[in-house]
């Protein structure tokens, strides 16, 4: 039963964190012909934050916590992550040289810590 609700978590994550991914993607490499990788990826993640604030709580998680203070909570997290996030695409910046490869290390890592907070918070 756990592992069910689980996994249709993971399959909604799955699906809206593609759209977000996608629109937070274009953002990105639209914003880095014009700034430095961490403005475009600070811009990304700042319209990535509000899409998960508005539907995550609602679509992602249904019949879990979805309040206002658990969308600030949800918010916050997504904060969190971004900044570790941030680190991450600095550190990786430097090693690899690369911004495609960077980037979506980056998104690997950091999707895996924001559907483990998002879910801790809107299913606790």
């Amino acid at each position: 039963m756990i592992a069910d609700r689980i996994g249709a978590d993971a399959a909604r994550f799955l699906v809206a964190g593609g759209l977000n991914t996608a629109l937070t993607s274009i953002v990105y490499f639209a914003a880095l012909s014009i700034f430095p990788p961490a403005v475009s990826y600070s811009m990304a993640w700042l319209v990535g934050l509000a899409f998960v604030m508005v539907f995550y709580p609602d679509r992602v998680f249904p019949g879990g916590r979805n309040g206002f203070t658990d969308r600030l909570a949800i918010g916050s997290s997504s904060v969190a992550v971004f900044v570790v996030g941030l680190a991450i695409l600095y550190f990786l910046e430097q090693v690899l040289q690369s911004h495609a490869v960077t980037f979506f290390a980056t998104l690997a890592i950091t999707t895996m810590l924001n559907f483990l907070a998002s879910r801790c918070l809107l299913r606790r």
